[in-house]
């Protein structure tokens, strides 16, 4: 398996093609839809973002445009993107992840330390 500096997964969203990218090395996380860049930010060492988005209309976007992205990095990776349409209403979830292969990889990296510290605890008890 080769190191892949910026791993990337694109999403038809209706109309809209969304490509979502993650650069290992600066920890950028970037979402892109139709050349136009929706979000760009350095994720460094704060393990939890949100931003809201507006996708699709240029030109006088309705409220259902309106998308909430939730990142979560800390032990175990989630990005999410969801519909937001008021405050009062729960955010309907549109794409569950939106960088599966990184979900993917922090789902293995926990299983394995967990392994592996399961049976270092388990040979330093039984000496």
């Amino acid at each position: 398996m080769a190191f892949k500096r910026i791993q990337t997964q694109t999403h038809q969203l209706g109309g809209c093609k969304l490509e979502v990218s993650y650069n290992r090395l600066t920890t950028r996380f970037k979402v892109v839809s139709e050349g136009r860049v929706l979000y760009s930010k350095l994720l460094l060492f704060w393990p939890i973002h949100r931003a809201k988005l507006v996708i699709g209309k240029t030109i006088a976007p309705s409220e259902s445009d309106q998308y909430e992205l939730k990142i979560w990095w800390f032990l175990l990776w989630s990005s999410q993107l969801s519909l937001s349409r008021d405050l009062s209403t729960p955010a309907k979830l549109v794409i569950p992840e939106l960088l599966e292969i990184r979900r993917r990889r922090s789902l293995g990296r926990l299983i394995y330390k967990g392994v592996i510290g399961s049976v270092r605890l388990l040979v330093n008890l039984a000496s």
